[in-house]
């Protein structure tokens, strides 16, 4: 089975900031590259401030952080980033064409033996492994954010089993917990769950049913959460969350999974979420932080919908 120990990450935005923060303080090599070369740059710095911050969690001594910045390396070009890794993990934009483009990309530089996986949020990975010339060495991986232990791992029906199995002892190695799906499915399955209340939310949210702030408030409430379904959107990035909607409405062309009215307007107003410093709340010290607000004392509630008969 190949052991893991050179990855190479395409795309620097937030979710590659965070795999090749977990990827180092575990030992591991770890090439980053961006089209962008100053998501590259701001990369870099966000890894350092993750690595600097962490401490505690994470068992870092505060001498030792240029010796766990030593095992991430920026790459200029594609190809630097891709030759002589163990695992390619791509973290582009969540769209199809760019993704598929962006395998074949590997495929034609990665070593042979190398191993590939998407870090899509919803797409599935045979959509993407015809791509390359290497379908049986592809897979799905998920991870979420830094507080979360857990990762999706999904095969397509042509992966092949030490692929996978390589794939599950990786996650492990750098101290997260694989949670495999067995059969490939759009979405993998706790994601599915997850997108299931994201999905009503936005629904009662833009049919003025719930003000974002209360549909939180209830939700953490009820199970005991620090942050509410809004408030996990703001840290996912709504324009992330647009892009996967659409993606279900395209597999289903039902109107009822297209993306509401009310998320696309934020998105146009620049409203994305932590990214931005405002989605349906302001950062970096969102209202529902302060305990007060959690017993419903927030200032601007509103208690009755401008529709309401």
């Amino acid at each position: 089975m190949k052991k893991i120990l050179k990855v190479g990450i395409v795309g620097a935005g937030t979710m590659g900031r965070r795999i090749a923060f977990g990827c180092i303080i575990c030992d591991k090599e770890v090439r980053l590259f961006d089209i962008s070369s100053e998501a590259s740059k701001e990369a870099e710095k966000e890894v350092r401030h993750l690595v600097e911050g962490n401490f505690s969690n994470f068992s870092i001594p505060k001498n030792n952080v240029q010796s766990v910045m030593s095992f991430l390396s920026i790459n200029s070009n594609l190809k630097d980033c891709v030759v002589g890794v163990d695992l390619v993990i791509e973290a582009v934009p969540e769209n199809i064409k760019l993704k598929q483009k962006v395998f074949a990309e590997i495929d034609k530089n990665a070593n042979p033996d190398t191993l590939i996986c998407t870090n899509t949020s919803s797409i599935p990975g045979s959509k993407l492994a015809n791509a390359t010339r290497r379908p049986e060495k592809v897979f799905n991986i998920n991870f979420g954010s830094l507080k979360e232990l857990k990762v999706e791992l999904m095969p397509h029906p042509l992966t092949a089993k030490t692929t996978f199995e390589a794939a599950i002892e990786f996650v492990k190695s750098i101290n997260l917990i694989p949670i495999v799906v067995r059969r490939e499915i759009l979405g993998y399955a706790t994601n599915r769950v997850w997108r299931a209340i994201k999905h009503e939310v936005l629904f009662l949210l833009d049919g003025g049913y719930i003000s974002a702030e209360d549909i939180d408030r209830g939700w953490m409430l009820e199970w005991g959460t620090a942050i509410g379904p809004c408030g996990m959107m703001d840290e996912v990035g709504l324009d992330v969350v647009r892009d996967i909607e659409m993606i279900y409405y395209k597999a289903s062309k039902n109107p009822s999974d297209k993306p509401p009215k009310l998320l696309l307007e934020m998105i146009a107003k620049g409203k994305l979420g932590v990214k931005s410093g405002e989605g349906f709340y302001k950062y970096p010290n969102p209202v529902f932080k302060n305990p007060d607000w959690l017993r419903g004392e927030s200032k601007d509630r509103l208690y009755f919908s401008k529709n309401m008969d």
